[in-house]
């Protein structure tokens, strides 16, 4: 997603406890990383970080939901 080259522990979890959601992608040719997940990550991590992401619209419309909620 950088667009340079990174080290696998970089990728393991870019500034969370997740791993990057292209993680599979980038890192397929080199070893078995679904594997690598399934021994370092439950199920539900690996669904949250696989997990697209949500668009802007969508989260745009949520900040205002939320903003007028805590202004009343």
């Amino acid at each position: 997603m950088l667009g340079h080259d990174l080290t696998f522990a970089y990728c393991r979890a870019p500034a969370k406890q997740l791993p990057c959601r292209k993680i599979l992608d980038c890192w397929f040719e080199t070893f078995d990383v679904r594997a690598f997940l399934g021994e370092h990550f439950t199920d539900e991590q690996i669904r949250q970080a696989l997990a697209p992401p949500v668009d802007k619209m969508t989260t745009l419309i949520d900040l205002i939901q939320r903003a007028r909620e805590s202004t009343t």
